[in-house]
């Protein structure tokens, strides 16, 4: 909906907005008069009020054109990465909430959340109220608006875009003076929203403005000039600095990475860098200023030995908002440039530090990204193995809907496909992965792998042959259920390759990655299509589509889906999918530490599984073939 035709909806409920409103229309409101308590207004408003305050002030209070759509959970409603939608001018049904901060680490807009379970409706109103005067005698331009348990709103629309640091600082400075003041929207880049007016509530109604729409559209067409923000980051000062002081220990208890280390050369940014680039979050001990910040992310880079095409992708895209945020002082002209510059100081810097590179006997357990997949065992002359595992996979798809029906055997299902691709990656029916590393190929904790492959031994998909000893895992051949045996030799191989669970698929679900799998193996192009060869509801399918078309998974062409796997690695680092897959691989890392050092004191040592290798993601250019198996330890 454009601007016109919010005016011309506007013309069509502005006689039910006056009733609402009537005390309001006129000259902009001092901060008393607005924040007036009107139970009508908040509990009542009508649908098409709801709709047109949506219309008018979401698409201009929002960060980043992107909505989250709610989901109810025990305690209220939880808005996750995978819900976030593009964001239009229409009405969603359901709870949403806009994004407060863009792919560029700033915000247009101040959101001041007063919540009513600090404190109670009373103090919200008491809060609010001296905040918007507060607000206006600095120069700024508030909107107001009221949930209807109670809690307010208030936005405080910027002339000239705030990076992320100093909005939080200012934010968090000012909730040290409002009791009933949540900072919480403004403390992550990434995950940071906010119901604006319009939007539904979980408790029922809508966020309704306490002022008239006209005037609140007047101040997102006319928003605050830089002279409020600096006049209130002056009035606050002193809270600003100590928020500094007491931040800076926190911070500097983090486990800290030297970018220069092994780790950084085997692509994997530190937790502390990574922290950087995507929450612009840094030790002010550490990092006197966000300069030195920004120059430890990209030094770290190019000790990795990324490319500055890939930290520029990522600056641009979404994925690192808080590197963008600390480019904030640069216009979007300027900013390249700017990366440049940095880019080659670091990769300098990143020369003196470390020896020329070399090729000859490399053994590190790191890999490059882009270095070509290695053979994890077996032979190269296994045409007939790949045969049967190709029969078994077939042999699986056509039986695994009632074999395994509904959500309790997802699990299984990719423990499956996990086996499979091992298979295919080791050449041979035989498989000897332990019950940590398919969890890492199947998201799923080691111990529920380790029931998983109990009950699919007792279903005949396969056999523990050997049980594992030392370092080795157990060895575990690929079968086929006594009475499917005659059937499968005339099942027609699959074409395409077998995944496990891929890690963007961690955050979207196994619904959405199931319908993915079909869509990009050629079985179906279209809903009903994927209704029959997933077994999975329609209503579900829907979702599963909606939600890979709103990541830009999966685009439409004359009436079919076509499935975009060179984005699933990309969207995989957006929802923040790669950082648990580390997390969990680190934490297999120091239990298998602990286990050598147990086996050293009580056990002969034995050699270990050459199998056994360190994993980070290929680039974008390899996506379509990746799967967390490629990396897979014993």
């Amino acid at each position: 909906m454009t601007h016109p035709q919010v005016c011309r909806c506007l013309e069509t409920i502005i006689s039910t907005h006056r009733a609402l409103a009537h005390e309001f229309e006129g000259d902009t409101p001092s901060g008393g008069d607005l924040l007036a308590p009107d139970s009508e207004r908040t509990s009542d408003a009508s649908s098409d009020v709801a709709t047109a305050e949506w219309a008018a002030c979401a698409p201009l209070l929002a960060g980043a054109p992107r909505v989250r759509l709610g989901s109810r959970r025990a305690g209220g409603v939880q808005y996750r990465d995978r819900d976030e939608r593009p964001l239009t001018s229409a009405l969603p049904s359901a709870p949403a909430a806009v994004r407060v901060y863009g792919d560029d680490g700033t915000c247009r807009t101040l959101c001041f959340d007063l919540d009513s379970s600090r404190g109670g409706a009373a103090r919200v109103l008491a809060d609010a109220t001296r905040l918007v005067r507060e607000l206006e005698s600095a120069g700024a331009r508030v909107i107001t608006d009221v949930s209807p348990n109670g809690g307010r709103h208030v936005y405080v629309p910027l002339a000239e875009r705030l990076d992320y640091t100093s909005a939080r600082e200012l934010v968090e400075a000012i909730a040290t003076a409002y009791p009933t003041m949540d900072p919480g929207p403004h403390q992550s880049l990434r995950t940071g929203c906010i119901r604006v007016p319009g939007a539904a509530h979980a408790t029922g109604g809508h966020q309704a403005l306490t002022m008239s729409l006209n005037i609140a559209v007047d101040v997102l067409h006319r928003p605050s000039p830089a002279a409020a923000v600096a006049a209130l980051q002056h009035a606050y000062r002193a809270q600003i600095d100590a928020l500094r002081t007491a931040q800076a220990p926190l911070q500097a208890s983090e486990p800290a990475t030297d970018p220069h280390s092994s780790a950084a050369r085997g692509r994997a940014l530190s937790a502390r860098l990574t922290r950087i680039a995507r929450d612009g979050v840094y030790d002010t001990g550490r990092y006197p200023s966000p300069s030195e910040a920004r120059q430890a992310v990209i030094a770290g880079a190019a000790a990795a030995g990324w490319h500055l095409a890939d930290v520029a992708a990522r600056l641009t895209d979404g994925r690192w908002p808080g590197l963008a945020a600390l480019y904030a002082r640069y216009s979007p002209t300027q900013r390249h440039g700017a990366l440049a510059r940095d880019w080659h100081k670091a990769q300098r810097h990143v020369t003196q530090l470390t020896d020329p590179p070399t090729t000859a006997g490399n053994h590190t357990v790191h890999r490059s990204n882009t270095s070509a997949q290695e053979s994890q065992g077996g032979t190269s002359d296994l045409g007939d193995e790949h045969a049967f595992v190709r029969t078994w996979r077939a042999c699986l798809r056509t039986t695994e809907q009632h074999r395994f029906p509904g959500r309790k055997w997802y699990g299984a299902r990719f423990l499956l496909r996990a086996l499979g691709e091992a298979a295919h990656k080791t050449g041979s029916r035989y498989v000897s992965f332990g019950t940590r590393s398919l969890a890492i190929a199947t998201g799923m904790d080691h111990s529920t792998v380790s029931v998983l492959l109990h009950e699919l031994g007792k279903a005949g998909w396969i056999d523990r042959l050997e049980q594992g000893r030392g370092e080795h895992a157990d060895l575990y051949a690929l079968t086929f259920p006594s009475d499917l045996l005659d059937r499968a030799t005339d099942l027609r191989w699959d074409r395409g390759q077998v995944h496990a669970l891929r890690p963007v698929f961690r955050e979207l679900g196994h619904v959405a990655a199931l319908v993915f799998e079909a869509i990009e193996n050629g079985h179906a192009e279209t809903i009903t299509q994927l209704v029959d060869a997933t077994g999975i509801s329609r209503r579900a399918v829907h979702e599963a589509v909606d939600l890979l078309s709103s990541w830009g998974l999966l685009d439409r062409a004359a009436g079919a889906l076509l499935p975009r796997s060179d984005a699933l690695l990309r969207v995989a680092e957006h929802l923040g999918a790669l950082e648990g897959v580390a997390a969990q691989l680190r934490l297999y890392a120091a239990q298998r530490r602990a286990w050598r050092a147990y086996l050293t004191r009580h056990e002969a040592a034995e050699p270990a599984d050459p199998a056994e290798s360190w994993w980070w993601p290929p680039d974008d250019a390899q996506a379509s073939e990746w799967t967390l198996v490629d990396g897979l330890a014993s």
